[in-house]
């Protein structure tokens, strides 16, 4: 992505940013004049991403956050008016599942853990960015869902498909009650993209091969292309758009 100003003098803060696809929009963002709030749970991946906005002449601090922690949620909003005086983006990107893993196989705290994070965390983003966001005039959030959270079910994937589900009703939600404030919600829904977490899953050549010819698209997805998506869910661009999900699968949804 190459530079610009789409949200300069703006704020925002990404969850999950210390690596993948929280990285890669963390980085677009303050490309884009944002003043960055890079949380993560690994401390040590978030510096790395401030690192490397900083190095490339952006603004950004990191910010160790379990999205699974509501205090430490309600620090990371604090922290985006405290370092930069207000919020205006949000991306609830972070996730945590036990992946194939069907329904009888998965733990009670693999379950929990799971709505923890993947679905829970999106509530406390929420619930404490709002109301700053109100404060300021407004705001645009834009939550991480996936193509699991409304296809036809994906064999061996139960928790994280059901905290998918519940991130897109959650959007729905908030794009409804808040959206006379002046608060924008929709969603982001990736197909496989081609990051640290699903290295495993390509690098068994024959499959990975097979699961490419299904792409209409004739390739994987890149972290960039989740990032330019979130980048126009949260800017003016998309300004007559909330309580949507936007897919963004090469295809796969239409095969």
């Amino acid at each position: 992505m190459t530079a610009g100003s789409r949200f300069q003098r703006q704020v925002a803060v990404v969850t999950g940013a210390g690596s993948g696809i929280g990285r890669a929009t963390a980085a677009a963002f303050a490309a884009e004049g944002a003043s960055v709030v890079v949380a993560d749970v690994v401390i040590e991946g978030a510096d790395d991403t401030v690192g490397a906005i900083t190095a490339a002449g952006g603004t950004a601090v990191s910010c160790l956050t379990d999205v699974a922690d509501e205090e430490a949620v309600k620090v990371m909003c604090e922290k985006a008016v405290e370092h930069f005086g207000r919020l205006d983006v949000l991306h609830n990107n972070a996730y945590w599942a036990p992946l194939h893993r069907p329904l009888l196989e998965t733990s009670t705290e693999e379950w929990q853990r799971t709505i923890d994070v993947t679905l829970t965390g999106v509530f406390f983003g929420c619930k404490y960015a709002i109301p700053i966001m109100i404060d300021g005039g407004g705001g645009a959030i834009v939550n991480r869902a996936s193509i699991a959270g409304f296809l036809d079910a994906t064999p061996n994937f139960a928790a994280y498909m059901a905290a998918k589900g519940g991130v897109v009703q959650l959007t729905r939600s908030v794009a409804v009650d808040y959206g006379s404030a002046g608060i924008r919600c929709n969603a982001v829904c990736p197909g496989l993209i081609r990051t640290a977490a699903t290295a495993p899953l390509l690098a068994d050549e024959q499959r990975s091969e097979r699961l490419r010819r299904r792409l209409p698209a004739g390739r994987f997805g890149e972290p960039d292309d989740i990032a330019n998506a979130v980048l126009y869910l949260a800017s003016a661009e998309s300004s007559y758009m909330t309580g949507q999900t936007l897919v963004i699968d090469g295809g796969k949804t239409i095969t």
